[in-house]
């Protein structure tokens, strides 16, 4: 079955999307958040992301379920940065004016189109500063935003675009507060998780801004680190690392069934954060992150991962998550 159909989810209107045995639900009120994504292997169903009950749980916990579009990605010192003449500005929504999950995940993402094409089911969302008050706000900028979700064959695919329609460089980092759900297959205890973890950013206590400088991983995330991985509920993690470099899959192993769930990220994804809450909520996020955390504040932004959208140029980032048998 290959289609895109329109949903009531919660009262709120939503698209399903199936396709090559995935489907996925996704919620355009709610940060064009995709709050389901489920498949079969071996005939047992695997129930990927952490979905919420219904939408008030995910309005009073918005980074816990589904896969919360988080731009500009993570912490910027006192809400603001400038670059090329132009001061972006954002709430100030943590300790000492810091601002935190960028300005995307929490509002309504008008849709522009979907449909299907042989395996594949997708919608497109999309904004624009010239006609968006709110968007304008935080990027005094001509510039366009898209994002593209769809199901084939290569699973669940997010594809962010960013246009500049401007004559300034635009600055750009992004995240995906993804969350999965440990117990996919059924059961949380035969699941390990492999994420390619190279060191621990550092960070100030006082407002967890990254401080320019990394730790050695201690035991745990050696564990996560490496290929065979380990229980993501072993313990609490609220924390960025910076990626192995050319490294680009999260790999969850589903022991029992023998498969694996693979989040495969893009090139320009340098750093993780992984945040499992207390390690008893049966979920953890696994973020790819473009740059450091307030990057733009850093004394060389580029070196931090701040990527620059070039006047009538564009940038996009693909993800990708799908399934595929246990290597031996």
């Amino acid at each position: 079955m290959v289609e895109c159909k329109p949903i009531v989810w919660c009262g709120r209107s939503g698209y399903q999307l199936r396709a090559s045995g995935y489907e996925a639900v996704v919620i355009p009120s709610l940060g064009a958040n995709a709050l389901v994504l489920r498949t079969e292997f071996d005939g047992h169903l695997l129930d990927i992301l952490n979905t919420p009950a219904d939408d008030k749980a995910l309005i009073c916990d918005p980074y816990a379920y589904g896969i919360p579009v988080l731009f500009p990605a993570n912490r910027v010192a006192g809400g603001s940065y400038a670059w090329d003449g132009v001061t972006y500005t954002f709430p100030q929504n943590y300790p000492n004016g810091v601002h935190i999950h960028g300005v995307l995940h929490n509002r309504e993402w008008p849709v522009e189109d979907c449909g299907t094409a042989q395996d594949r089911a997708w919608i497109r969302l999309g904004m624009n500063t010239r006609d968006d008050a709110q968007l304008r706000s935080h990027f005094p900028v001509d510039m366009a935003i898209s994002l593209e979700i769809s199901v084939g064959p290569r699973g669940l695919t997010h594809l962010f675009t960013v246009v500049n329609e401007s004559d300034r460089e635009i600055p750009v980092g992004l995240a995906y507060h993804t969350a999965f759900r440990v117990g996919f297959g059924g059961e949380e205890a035969s699941v390990r998780l492999s994420v390619p973890l190279e060191a621990r950013c550092t960070e100030d206590e006082r407002d967890r801004l990254p401080d320019g400088r990394t730790a050695p991983l201690d035991d745990f995330e050696r564990r996560i680190a490496a290929a065979r991985g380990t229980s993501p509920l072993e313990k609490a993690v609220d924390t960025l690392y910076t990626a192995v470099p050319g490294t680009h899959e999260a790999v969850f192993t589903e022991e029992k069934l023998g498969c694996e769930v693979v989040y495969r990220t893009a090139a320009d994804d340098r750093y993780w954060i992984l945040w499992n809450k207390t390690a008893r909520e049966g979920f953890i996020s696994v973020e790819p992150q473009t740059w450091l955390s307030n990057a733009m504040h850093c004394e060389s932004p580029a070196r931090c991962g701040a990527l620059f959208v070039q006047p009538h140029g564009c940038w996009n980032n693909e993800c990708s998550i799908f399934v595929r048998p246990a290597k031996e």
